[in-house]
């Protein structure tokens, strides 16, 4: 029986993964079974018995998934998704699901173990994977019978793994090629990961090369005598890494971890270039003696006191108050010109981080060939598991490989062979504009076609139709079209509005997509452009804004042929609203969405009032806490819950791959028999429940739990979505009336000027 699913546009296929056993219910494999469900599987989480209940232990790692911060679960109500059992008789859910994920303690021979017993259950078509850091597949696979060594392969997920994008995946020396294919597609596609393909060496990629970086900077920190502030300052935003630094970024991870991972590496591989700083530096030795393994025991190089954050004092091996250090170079330069100056800095703090990248990037390019297949794969495997801004193959082309080789030969150490062939190469890069270089040195084009397109690479292979100042209407064919919003969050200005309007009105297209170029949808409105009408007093202007606004978000909703959003990111105020009139939504299941205007101190104004209306009616109490708070959800699942999303919108974990589906879904509402609606009235639940509502926000006002301004603002917001006073039915173009009333004559109040400047000036909102 075949375990794969052939691919509709003949990329890999994906494997028939519907239900999964997790076999380990600590932690990380309770995290799995999380992140699994949030997919949308049938998960069963299986443990040992605890005392006389077989399921004890899995049991309690289930409940626990409600109170681990961050949540693993979109929604607590997926729990009744994770099915707890034992691992004392696993024979009939091992033979039901599709994929086995072995997560039980990391040691060879315990994993070896499980793996020989449970091999007799699993089912013919399924998957078998082991969870690991770092240690052989190869050496796991011998525990196993020949006919299921084909479809064995470390698949090794990172922690936590519903906010870690980074995936390794490991095959053994038996592991079927058509299998690892289709395994990257599912875990890319369907858990929304970006994958890398390892080999079978000791730590991988990850653990290989990024913790490197980290020891050698823990040794380099030590001979320069430099401060934890001192050190965490040059090696943060600086380098293009985040702000967790170095020595953060040890107490995140844990120092015992780090000094076990580190040692992995020391201990297994043969000597090579660089091998020697990968021994565990005696400070962190002491530390982890001494129960100082950073946030999880609540000291490490940092540790949080009564007055604040503390740092470690190197010399006394105490805490003391923080000093504040300057970085070496300004964080908002550009990647390139912050990496550039790093690298030509003749101050302390630069040359620390010169040489501590000088030597990541030797060590990346000494073992690039024999950890990975790519060269994009290291600097993924960098920016996805590490959060750098680019990986090490990246970063050697920002400074020039001739560069970096004679910083090298001025260290007198060997100049890797990898970075000889770039240096040599015509040209002396590792990326072209559609081109990588190979670790053996050959050229491959960046994108095999094996893998089902990123909504980018579909963009950039569509034919433009119309460009204006902030969007982009791109025709792919067979009679779709994506209108892509443009610019800084995407927000939503008049030539926006207007460029939309446009694009809405072409007619080359039968269906057609909209989303956000980027990371995000739309932010909304554009709040610079408010606050200067308000300062201005251009009342007329404001409202012509309004009703343009109102207009595209009726365009959207009145178009000729389906429109469906397709949303990743924010989708905040006027982004929101655009989703909302969409004819149907796919939603990334890490989207941020809401109307959140009121923590601007206005109503939502473009059609997002009346469309809530439209969606609960007479119910409108159901939903009124959440408008007048300015609520976003955490996860589109939440979005679902909140009511910004409806039963029938599709939700996708994996945010780079949304276009598709999105059209996919117009096609269904065509072949549906979808027509253009038709505007109508809408049943508002008219003045007693208005009444109801203004009598509860005077409540909280006496408690103290509203600002005067906050019932203000509320009392417009539940007149808007009661009817303005009247009751039945009522039409939409009312209703958008009482929007721009409200929204206009908020704006006019010297409070909300105040808090739409403070979150211009802030990004957070006043309470005033």
């Amino acid at each position: 029986m075949s375990a794969l699913r052939a691919a509709a546009d003949g990329s890999d296929p994906t494997p028939l993964i519907e239900r999964v056993a997790v076999l380990g219910a600590g932690v990380m494999g309770a995290q799995i079974a999380a992140l699994c469900a949030n997919a949308g599987l049938e998960v069963h989480l299986l443990d040992l018995p605890d005392g006389e209940d077989p399921a004890g232990r899995a049991r309690l790692a289930i409940d626990g998934l409600t109170t681990l911060r961050p949540p693993p679960l979109y929604v607590t109500d997926l729990t009744q998704s994770i099915h707890p059992g034992s691992l004392e008789d696993p024979a009939e859910i091992l033979a039901s699901v599709d994929w086995v994920i072995e997560v039980i303690v990391e040691n060879l021979d315990i994993k070896a173990q499980v793996l020989q017993r449970i091999a007799p259950f699993v089912a013919d078509h399924a998957v078998l994977s082991t969870n690991t850091s770092g240690l052989s597949i190869a050496a796991l696979s011998q525990s196993l019978p020949i006919d299921l060594r084909c479809r064995f392969l470390g698949i090794h997920f990172f922690n936590p793994p519903r906010y870690m994008k980074l995936v390794e995946a490991i095959p053994g020396p038996d592991t079927d090629p058509a299998l690892l294919s289709s395994m990257q597609a599912f875990v890319s596609q369907r858990l929304g990961k970006g994958v890398v393909v390892c080999r079978d060496t000791p730590n991988f990629i990850a653990n290989r090369l990024g913790i490197f970086s980290v020891v050698d900077g823990l040794h380099r920190m030590i001979e320069s005598g430099l401060t934890v502030e001192e050190v965490d300052a040059a090696t943060g935003l600086a380098l293009g890494r985040p702000r967790s630094a170095t020595l953060r970024l040890c107490d995140l991870i844990g120092l015992d971890t780090l000094l076990h991972v580190a040692a992995t590496s020391f201990d297994t591989l043969p000597p090579h270039p660089g091998g020697e700083r990968l021994a565990p530096p005696a400070t962190v030795q002491r530390l982890v003696a001494e129960g100082r393994l950073g946030a999880k025991s609540g000291a490490g190089f940092y540790r949080k006191a009564g007055a604040g954050i503390e740092v470690l004092d190197l010399q006394t091996m105490d805490y003391r108050t923080p000093v504040a250090v300057d970085p070496p170079v300004a964080p908002r330069n550009s990647l390139g010109d912050r990496i550039t100056t790093v690298w030509e800095g003749e101050d302390r703090l630069s040359q620390f981080a010169r040489e501590l990248l000088l030597a990541t990037l030797t060590y990346g390019a000494h073992c690039a060939e024999s950890v990975a297949h790519s060269l994009e794969d290291v600097d993924r495997t960098f920016r996805w598991g590490f959060n750098w801004e680019a990986g090490p193959f990246e970063i050697i082309d920002i400074l020039g490989a001739v560069r970096v080789r004679e910083a090298i030969v001025a260290t007198g150490a060997p100049v890797p062979a990898l970075l000889d062939r770039i240096a040599d190469g015509e040209p002396a890069t590792v990326y072209t504009a559609d081109s990588i270089l190979a670790p053996a040195g050959d050229r491959r084009t960046k994108r095999t076609g094996t893998e089902s397109p990123t909504d980018e690479q579909r963009l950039a292979g569509g034919e433009v139709l119309m460009e204006t100042d902030g969007v982009r209407l791109v025709y792919l064919g067979e009679g779709a079209a994506v209108v892509e919003i443009r610019g800084k969050l995407n927000t939503l200005p008049p030539a926006v509005l207007q460029g939309l309007q446009a694009a809405l009105a072409h007619e080359a297209f039968d269906i057609l997509a909209i989303t956000g170029a980027g990371a995000h949808f739309s932010a909304g409105a554009d709040l610079k452009y408010v606050l200067q009408l308000v300062d201005e007093t251009q009342w007329d202007e404001l409202d012509t804004y309004l009703r343009l606004f109102q207009e595209t978000t009726s365009a959207v909703r009145y178009a000729s042929v389906p429109v469906v959003a397709a949303a990743r990111g924010l989708a905040l105020g006027g982004g929101c609203e655009l989703c909302l009139t969409s004819a149907s939504r796919v939603a990334a299941g890490e989207l941020r969405i809401g109307l959140v205007e009121t923590k601007v101190g206005v109503i939502p104004g473009a059609g997002g009032c009346k469309e809530i209306v439209r969606r609960f009616g007479t119910n409108i109490e159901a939903i009124f806490p959440t408008l007048q708070q300015g609520l976003m959800s955490d996860n589109a699942l939440q979005a679902r819950a909140l009511g910004f999303l409806e039963p029938g919108d599709l939700v996708q974990l994996d945010e780079q791959r949304l276009l598709g589906p999105a059209l996919a879904q117009a096609r269904t509402l065509l072949a549906n028999g979808w027509v253009p609606p038709e505007p109508e009235a809408l049943n508002v639940a008219g003045p007693e429940v208005l009444a109801r509502i203004e009598g509860a926000l005077a409540i909280e006002a006496d408690a103290g739990c509203l600002s005067a301004h906050d019932v203000t603002v509320a009392r417009a917001l539940a007149r808007t979505l009661c009817g303005g006073g009247d009751s039945g039915l009522v039409t939409e173009s009312r209703l958008l009336e009482l929007e721009r009333e409200s929204f206009l004559t908020l704006c006019g109040t010297p409070a909300t000027r105040a808090r739409i400047d403070h979150m211009l000036r802030s990004g957070k909102p006043l309470r005033n």
